[in-house]
């Protein structure tokens, strides 16, 4: 190779230059690929998707409150059911005074089984 020098030197000083920008972007990744940073980006993007979640949910409350108040209304209704049916029904209801409360007496034992 009969080539100028100088294109030599200047050659060599680019394949230095690429080879220490190879090993910073490979350092670069490396630190990334770290558990602790991917665990810290997969927590960062789960907070941002609750906040953006959350900040529509708030817009569609502003929009339509009374929607919004029917809704949670009848989630509530739905949640308190069996406890709304004692109420109608009347088993929530404590009794007398003078009757007291009363211990059931006790069942006869049944033969054949274990004492």
């Amino acid at each position: 190779m009969s080539g100028n020098p100088h294109d030599v030197t200047a050659a060599q000083a680019r394949v230095a230059m690429a080879r220490q920008q190879l090993f910073g972007t490979l350092a670069e990744v490396q630190d990334r690929l770290k558990p602790s940073h991917l665990a810290q980006d997969a927590v960062e993007s789960a907070a941002q998707g609750v906040a953006s979640i959350a900040r529509k949910g708030a817009e569609a409350v502003r929009s339509r409150p009374i929607a919004a108040a029917g809704f949670a209304g009848v989630v509530g209704l739905f949640m308190a059911r069996g406890w709304i049916g004692d109420i109608v029904r009347g088993r929530n209801e404590t009794p007398d005074a003078d009757k007291g409360l009363k211990e059931k007496a006790a069942r006869p034992a049944k033969k054949g089984s274990p004492k």
